[in-house]
């Protein structure tokens, strides 16, 4: 049987706002088509920034349903063999007064994975290098995964006077996770944000000063059907405790676990506008710490039941971040560009043994750019070019590991439209993607023992394999637009598939067969 915590009000309350907000942002404007094709990139800036209609005037509403569906032939290994999943998601940008203007957005996502090995929460190493924090437990046997993730986002700008402008945000995201073998475990994560920010502006200049707080609560319970787990005797559902990057522990009882986080990020930007331009530039410091408990239940002779919480672990983050924001419009053209840099430091601490056992450092660049056009039969043209370097360094003296990737990585794309009639549109896409390792090594040595390290020998090996092997892509993507009264709708289709160019991975993984990795997709697009 077991026991779940009573959530508070508040997380109940909390959405119901926030999907209030988003519902005002969603469903009460009048319907534009003059924003439809704006990029990606320009929509994370306006739904960061609402107060940015104050400036650029500019609404837009979506809503999209997709399905996906992945085989990865490579991998790192705490990720699915395949997945399949199904997205909702409807956001957007709309100024309610010459005062207030609001952004918003709901996300849900339905996702099956298949074959997950070696890991017994809902985290996964698919776009990641590591796991974020290092203590939990896991056994060898893959299983599937059934996960539900449902993020709400809003944001009121409001300018009471010329000279003064004020955001107030909240953000909601609850996971719930299901593994279908033993060890069976269930997982639930419940994260909020509260974020403001507050300016003073004058002639096209304003100066922010912001600050958030954010609180993260995550549990797992382990169900399994063998009293016998301490004991060995069938490795593939024997349960592990691991700590760091490279050591694993034999769990005292198995039992279920919490995470608890909270922190703060604060920090300033600064901002110019015109008719035509947007720039920003911003700073933001985030501290946290995130407490790994193991809980225990037992009864005592009155029948009454007790869970006893051990802190077992915590693990600090300290990160800088940095970032310049760019909108354009000249000549016909609209450019959109987002550069940012984030300095990141993880450590994990044993309150048991009351020494450090792990660090991570990573630092990561980043520019995203957009370039849109029309031409004469309005007919849009998009380029897209992505560009990333990265460094991820992690320690574990408990088993004196040592791993560092200095990458970069690359993705171009070009899409065109071709006008059917006055009514609809056929758009043609493509996208190349190349990630090459830089800078890359490796150092193990055992610590007090000389037998097999299972957690070095059959994950650290292989993912360092993983990331120091050059990897390129292609992605196409065909769409159909259809515009009927005011309301855009968009059927689209994409393929991608990615190789394996380096021999690293495929000397840590004898049995890889060579197969790239698949991804396709189809999606129905509504703009209104």
């Amino acid at each position: 049987m077991h026991h779940y915590k009573k959530i508070l009000s508040f997380h109940t309350s909390f959405p119901v706002f926030i999907l209030i907000l988003v519902n005002q942002c969603m469903f009460s404007q009048n319907t534009r088509m003059d924003s439809i094709d704006i990029s990606t990139v320009e929509k994370n800036i306006r739904l960061e920034n609402p107060y940015l209609s104050f400036f650029h005037p500019l609404d837009f509403s979506a809503t999209s349903f997709n399905y996906s569906a992945s085989k990865q032939g490579f991998k790192r290994v705490q990720s699915p063999d395949k997945a399949e999943a199904f997205n909702f998601n409807s956001q957007g940008v709309f100024q309610l007064s010459p005062k207030i203007a609001l952004s918003g957005r709901l996300n849900a996502i339905r996702e099956k994975e298949h074959n997950v090995p070696f890991i017994l929460t809902d985290e996964r190493t698919t776009n990641q290098s590591f796991i974020h924090n290092p203590s939990y437990f896991y056994v060898p046997r893959p299983a599937d995964w059934l996960k539900q993730d449902y993020n709400i986002y809003g944001v009121v700008a409001y300018r009471p006077v010329n000279l003064i402008i004020a955001q107030l945000g909240v953000e909601g995201d609850f996971t719930k996770a299901y593994r279908d073998a033993d060890p069976r475990p269930k997982t639930d994560r419940y994260l909020y944000h509260i974020f403001s920010k507050i300016g003073l502006s004058w002639k096209g200049h304003t100066l922010f000063a912001k600050g958030k707080y954010f609180n993260d609560y995550k549990k797992n319970d382990i169900m399994y059907v063998n009293l016998n787990t301490n004991v060995p005797s069938n490795d593939s559902v024997y349960i592990r405790y691991n700590e760091g990057y490279g050591n694993q522990y034999k769990g005292e009882l198995y039992s279920s676990t919490e995470y608890k986080s909270d922190g703060y990020i604060w920090g300033g930007e600064y901002a110019f506008n015109n008719k035509n331009i947007h720039l920003s530039a911003g700073y933001d410091y985030q501290y946290s710490v995130e407490r790994f408990y193991r809980i225990y239940s037992y009864k005592e002779p009155n029948e009454k039941e007790q869970r006893v919480y051990n802190k077992y672990s915590g693990l600090r983050t300290d990160k800088h971040s940095a970032y310049l924001n760019f909108l354009g419009r000249f000549n016909g053209y609209n450019w959109a560009s987002r550069l940012d840099f984030w300095d990141q430091l993880d450590d994990n601490y044993n309150y048991a043994l009351q020494y450090k056992t792990y660090r991570l450092h990573q630092y990561q660049l980043r520019w995203n750019n957009s370039l849109r056009w029309f031409n004469s039969r309005n007919e849009s043209q998009k380029i897209n070019l992505d560009l990333l370097y990265g460094r991820n360094r992690v320690k574990d003296i408990s088993v004196v590991l040592d791993r560092e990737i200095n990458y970069i990585q690359y993705a171009l794309g070009y899409e065109k439209e071709f006008r059917l009639n006055s009514a609809d549109k056929l758009a043609l896409g493509a996208e190349q993607y190349l990630y090459i390792p830089v800078h890359k090594s490796f150092s193990y040595i055992p610590y007090q023992s000389t037998r097999e390290n299972v957690f070095v020998q059959k994950i650290a090996i292989p993912d360092y394999g993983y990331d120091a092997s050059s990897k390129a892509g292609l992605s196409l993507n065909l769409k159909y637009k259809m515009d009927r009264k005011k309301i855009r709708y968009e059927l689209e289709g994409m393929i991608t598939q990615n190789w394996l160019a380096g021999h690293q991975y495929k000397r840590a993984v004898p049995g890889y067969n060579g197969n790239a990795n698949f991804i396709a997709s189809f999606a129905l697009k509504v703009f209104y």
